[in-house]
């Protein structure tokens, strides 16, 4: 008698841990021939701990890119201001190299610009400083023969660090 009780509690145990928590799949599933609605044995669908399981793995696949967008916000950031100094700096050294009389190409007739003074067009630039330096080379005679021209734009980054454009140009005289 004590056997069957043994067996009895073995088999309702056995019931009881064979139970698994499923998750419908989205594709039909083919009914047993009875037709009582129950699928067959191994198309039941996800157990609780596949579903934990995966939960994780794509929490931590979601929280792995936040740092990688960031960085990439913060390089387009970079390439943007980049570019707009760039622009800049080849405004000012095409004014300074399309200017006709020679001897009015001087720092006096093309000066720096500080913060906050850097224009091109109708637009004001407040973050950029515009730097120009122009060196005279002479011959043998004492005569300005090549003008050394440089503009330099400065401008202040996210992490309050500077960054600079330089361009560098020569006009000579005939």
């Amino acid at each position: 008698m004590e056997c069957l009780r043994e067996s009895g509690m073995e088999m309702i145990m056995r019931k009881i841990l064979r139970k698994r928590i499923t998750i419908p799949r989205p594709v039909l599933v083919q009914r047993d021939r009875v037709g009582d609605g129950v699928p067959p044995r191994g198309e039941g669908g996800f157990t609780l701990i596949e579903v934990v399981m995966t939960m994780m793995l794509l929490s931590l696949g979601v929280m792995s890119l936040g740092p990688l967008m960031l960085a990439v916000v913060r390089g387009n950031r970079f390439a943007q201001n980049l570019s707009l100094a760039t622009s800049l700096a080849e405004d000012r050294m095409e004014e300074i190299l399309n200017h006709n009389i020679f001897s009015e190409i001087t720092s006096a007739n093309f000066p720096s610009e500080a913060q906050g003074q850097v224009e091109q067009g109708d637009q004001a630039y407040t973050r950029y400083t515009r730097a120009v330096a122009i060196g005279d080379s002479v011959d043998a005679g004492g005569r300005t023969v090549i003008k050394t021209i440089s503009v330099t734009v400065t401008w202040m980054g996210l992490s309050q660090s500077t960054h600079d454009v330089n361009l560098h140009g020569r006009v000579a005289r005939f």
